[in-house]
């Protein structure tokens, strides 16, 4: 059983221009199995670049402004409105468009499929700058959703938002290249991009703060709350960085786009059919981020901000590999949903949820037992973030990495539905999964009386409740699957998962002194060593237990060094 070569989605394959398409052969499975792994590997390494910058950005934030309440509101302006909108614009467009520019594009008809490709894009563009104007013209209404916010800290976010609201325009027209380019199968520019957006917005934060002198950068204290717009005017520099990068990428292609917004197209109707469904599923996903920031504000100030630094520790993992091989084997999935080869259909699935379990439940658990050392080194500076802060944030990454496996596998499982034109199993189970974690983080915030951790832990609870579910309903629609073999593979690699653990723990043990009295350093140096320990246990004892994924590794490697030997 392969592994990544033969796992879902990524983001870019080739480097060089893009050739005419429909002068393509159809590629082998052994061919598009290779494609995948380059895709994956390529797109990972993007991702990894941008997860480093992502990183810098959280620390400059946590050295300048700490937990506090103007964090609290940039970070409602950046989450819950810009990011969010742009996101679920993505969410809304990947399902619906690219399936359809797929098909036409596979059969050879790219007018067809350019003609398709004008009227969304031009339809997108006219609807998101109408939702920004809205945005940036009712500012001090939006922010008035959040009571929680200090008179100041809204009247803070009004400006942030008047900066900033301007990328989605910039953010949504580079999601239509990124899924053109996709389509093409062509993952380095999209990821190249997004890497290049993450790197501009720490560089504008640092760059502006200097240029106006606030304070010389890297003193102790934290900033002035007006220094935030400079990570203002990163977000909108950032956007414009992401759509110029794809440009050129597939600039021999615009020539096929007109500017015309044709409704009776009859593949504009048939991906207008297929929206109902992942709109229902974006307004209850995006109600969800909504009551999170409004359930934090409304605790006190700095909780939010704490709840966003632990998703983003969370999020590091399950943002590199499952995001590039969700979106890398997106195409490849719909075309053998188009060809009905439900073995390879199968197969993919079953190879993509063993590697992602193999890789992400030791993950987790290692998270959880290391979550000081990790939150001290995205954190703790000499700047607004003090040490008690760790334990805030802590309450709230425990829970989030226990649902890490689920957040791996939720994007991939539901492009398997995507690709056989189910919009709508998906999105209403993620609608139900939405209601269910809304309901749990109310009644623990109101009614419990509990902090920022029942926020998270309901997220992981109602994740993976939504992806236990989608495995099941996807389940008849899939060739035999052995369930000896896959009840054996869940046994041996749990118990590796143990083995580590207490590698891990033991490891942790003899260095919390060093991480607790020191600093980002310190907690580096801890989670090296503790790292590189539970990933030599773990691996030892995977391959005693003959777990197949570490074989498949070592007889990779030994192909490599067999073909350079002989190239010798």
């Amino acid at each position: 059983m392969s592994a990544v070569s033969d796992a879902p989605n990524g983001w870019e394959d080739d480097q060089e221009p893009v050739p005419p398409l429909e002068e393509e052969p159809q590629a082998p499975r052994e061919s598009a199995g290779a494609k995948m792994t380059i895709s994956v590997v390529i797109v990972s390494a993007f991702l990894f670049l941008g997860k480093i910058a992502g990183y810098i950005k959280e620390g400059m934030l946590s050295d300048y402004w700490g937990l506090s309440g103007g964090l609290d509101a940039f970070k409602v302006v950046y989450n819950s409105i810009v990011f969010l909108i742009y996101t679920k614009v993505e969410k809304l467009l990947r399902p619906t468009f690219l399936p359809i520019f797929v098909e036409h594009r596979d059969a050879g008809d790219e007018e067809r499929a350019w003609s398709f490709f004008s009227s969304i894009i031009n339809l997108a563009l006219i609807s998101t700058t109408a939702l920004t104007l809205l945005a940036v013209i009712f500012a001090p209404q939006v922010m008035r959703l959040w009571p929680g916010l200090s008179a100041e800290n809204q009247a803070l976010g009004v400006s942030l938002l008047r900066i900033s609201g301007f990328a989605l325009i910039l953010l949504v027209m580079s999601v239509m290249f990124e899924l053109t380019l996709q389509a093409y199968k062509k993952f380095t520019a999209p990821a190249l991009a997004e890497a290049i957006m993450r790197v501009t917005l720490p560089a504008t934060i640092f760059g502006l703060i200097a240029l106006w002198a606030m304070q010389p950068v890297g003193t102790q204290g934290s900033l002035p709350n007006s220094g935030l717009l400079a990570a203002a005017w990163g977000v909108l520099f950032g956007a414009a960085m992401r759509l110029l990068v794809q440009a050129p990428a597939l600039w021999g292609r615009l020539r096929r786009y007109r500017p015309r917004l044709d409704l009776r197209n009859p593949d504009v109707r048939r991906m207008l059919a297929l929206v109902p469904p992942v709109i229902v599923g974006l307004l209850f996903s995006s109600a969800r981020t909504f009551f999170d920031s409004r359930f934090a504000t409304d605790i006190e100030p700095g909780i939010y901000t704490a709840l966003d630094f632990a998703r983003k520790i969370s999020d590091a993992p399950i943002l590199i590999l499952p995001l590039a091989v969700s979106l890398v084997v997106y195409p490849f999935v719909s075309e053998w949903a188009s060809r009905k080869d439900s073995a390879m259909f199968t197969h993919s699935l079953v190879a993509m949820t063993r590697i992602m379990a193999f890789i992400f439940v030791p993950m987790a658990v290692g998270l959880m037992v290391l979550s000081v050392p990790a939150i001290r080194l995205l954190c703790l500076g000499d700047g607004a973030f003090q040490p008690e802060d760790t334990y805030v944030v802590q309450r709230a990454l425990i829970p989030y990495a226990a649902g890490i496996p689920f957040f791996a596998l939720e994007s991939s499982i539901n492009n398997w539905f995507f690709a056989l034109g189910d919009t709508a199993t998906p999105n209403y189970a993620g609608a139900a999964a939405a209601v269910l974690h809304i309901a749990l983080a109310w009644f623990g915030v109101y009614h419990l009386r509990r902090s920022v951790g029942v926020i998270a832990l309901a997220l992981s609870i109602s994740k993976s409740i939504k992806v236990i579910a989608l495995y099941g309903l996807l389940r008849p629609r899939l060739d035999p699957i052995s369930g000896r073999e896959t009840g054996s593979f869940i046994a041996r690699f749990l118990m590796a998962t143990g083995i580590m653990a207490i590698a891990v723990s033991l490891t942790y043990r003899g260095l919390q002194s060093m991480v607790l009295s020191g600093g980002r350093i310190e907690s580096a140096v801890a989670l090296a060593a503790c790292g590189a320990v539970g990933a030599v246990v773990y691996l030892v004892a995977a391959a005693a237990l003959r777990i197949e994924e570490v074989g498949m590794v070592i007889d990779y490697v030994r192909k490599k060094l067999a073909k350079r030997r002989g190239g010798r």
